[in-house]
């Protein structure tokens, strides 16, 4: 019976160290970022193609990675917050809430909340079907 408490003890004290280092992780985390795929269709005249669109939630510290949409147009809306979103070689711009962009096909970017409130987006891609909605890149060199 000692064993067995014992063994629970040393068990919760592992989950416990482990909990702390999850909490530690760096804020730069794509985890916290809630993703909704809201709509699949195909693009009318446009064989191939379709259009698929996302609602997001970015929490506080969020941090996508690097990455490409592969041959597809974005436009990215933001409904709640103030979104920093960067391009490869430019300097970070700041949306806000009814602020739109438009991003052209494979531009090396990506999206972060540096504030420490939510950050809710509405994102079209009009991409080809048989491509991946997004592929991560190496960062860019500073």
């Amino acid at each position: 019976m000692r064993t067995r408490i014992a063994v629970v003890c040393v068990l919760l004290l592992a989950a416990a160290a482990g909990a702390g280092r999850v909490l530690a992780r760096e804020p730069e985390d794509a985890s916290k970022v809630e993703a909704q795929q809201l709509l699949t269709e195909a693009l009318a005249g446009e064989p191939g193609k379709e259009v698929v669109a996302h609602s997001y939630i970015f929490a506080p510290g969020a941090v996508l990675p690097w990455h490409i949409h592969p041959d597809a147009d974005e436009i990215a809306y933001v409904i709640e917050g103030n979104f920093t979103f960067q391009i490869e070689g430019k300097a970070p711009k700041e949306l806000k809430a009814g602020e739109a962009t438009y991003l052209a096909p494979n531009v090396v970017h990506r999206g972060m909340n540096k504030s420490d409130a939510p950050v809710k987006l509405f994102v079209v891609r009009i991409k080809p079907k048989d491509k991946p909605l997004m592929q991560e890149v190496p960062a860019p060199a500073q």
